[in-house]
C-alpha cells in the first residue's frame, strides 16, 4: 500500500514552497487535515498523499495516486511547516475556467494570501459565480492562500486578467471606494455583476474607476480609518447575494 520515499524526492517536493517551482510544475503542496477532507469532499484527486501516523486515517475514503508512510520531520520539511500536521498531499494547481457570469468579483491588486483567501473562502461559501484576479494579486496557489481559503481555490472558478478586459463586458461594473462613492447598502444587485475590490494599500485602480457604473463604500460610523478587504469584501458579497 505504501511507497517508499526518498531524501532526492523530498528535496524535490520542498521545492514547492516557491512560487517559481510550482508554476514550473503545476503543483504545489497542501497539509492538514481539514483542508485535505474538503478537497476530498470536492473530488480533488491527490497526485501523492503524505501518511505519517497510518492509524489516524481510514485510507480508504482518499483517492490519490500514491501513499507514503513518512516521518513529521520528513513532512516538516515538505510542508516547510513548523508544526505541521500528520497529513499532507502534493496536487495538481488547475484553475477552473469561468463558466457563469451573473456575479463576479474582480480583485485589484490583493497582495495578503491571508486576505486573498478569506475571499475566495467567503464567495464560495456565497455561491459567486466566479472569481477574476488583476496580474499583481497574490497567487492563488500560495500554500496560505490554500489554507485560509479552506481550498476554496481549487473549486471556484477563476482567471487572470488585465484592467482592460473589464471594457470588454456587457455587466455592470460595481467599484468599492471611498471617494465619491455612495451608501453600498442603497444600491440592489444588477442582474449582472461584477463587484471589483481593491488593495489592501492603494483601493481599487483611476482607470476602473472611471470605467465603472456604481462607485460604493460601506459606511464606517466608528473612529477608524478602513475595513480590512477580506472583511468588506464579505460585507459585501452578502450584500449583493441577498438583494
Amino acid at each position: 500500500m505504501y511507497t517508499e520515499i526518498t531524501n532526492t524526492h523530498i528535496k524535490e517536493l520542498a521545492k514547492l514552497n516557491q512560487k517559481k517551482y510550482r508554476a514550473l510544475n503545476n503543483m504545489t503542496i497542501v497539509e492538514g487535515v481539514r483542508i485535505i477532507d474538503q478537497l476530498k469532499d470536492y473530488n480533488i484527486v491527490f497526485e501523492e498523499l503524505f501518511i505519517s501516523d497510518p492509524d489516524e486515517f481510514d485510507l480508504s475514503q482518499y483517492s490519490a495516486n500514491k501513499i507514503f508512510l513518512v516521518t513529521q520531520d520528513q513532512i516538516k520539511k515538505i510542508t516547510n511547516t513548523k508544526t505541521p500536521q500528520k497529513i499532507a498531499a502534493l496536487i495538481k494547481t488547475v484553475s477552473i475556467p469561468l463558466i457563469e457570469t451573473q456575479f463576479l468579483i474582480y480583485l485589484d491588486g490583493i497582495h495578503d494570501p491571508g486576505n486573498l483567501g478569506t475571499i475566495f473562502r467567503t464567495a464560495a461559501a456565497a455561491g459567486v459565480s466566479g472569481i477574476v484576479l488583476s496580474p499583481d494579486c497574490c497567487e492563488i496557489f500560495n500554500p496560505k492562500v490554500i489554507r485560509s481559503s479552506l481550498g476554496s481555490v481549487f473549486h471556484l472558478p477563476a482567471e487572470t486578467h488585465e484592467h482592460n478586459w473589464l471594457k470588454t463586458l456587457d455587466t455592470t461594473i460595481v467599484a468599492t471606494t471611498l471617494e465619491n462613492s455612495t451608501n453600498i447598502f442603497e444600491l440592489k444587485r444588477p442582474a449582472s455583476l461584477m463587484l471589483v475590490i481593491g488593495s489592501e494599500a492603494f483601493g481599487v485602480s483611476k482607470e476602473i474607476l472611471q470605467i465603472a457604473k456604481h462607485k460604493v463604500k460601506i459606511p464606517i460610523p466608528g473612529n477608524i480609518e478602513s475595513i480590512n478587504a477580506a472583511v468588506a469584501s464579505g460585507i459585501a458579497i452578502y450584500h449583493f447575494i441577498n438583494n
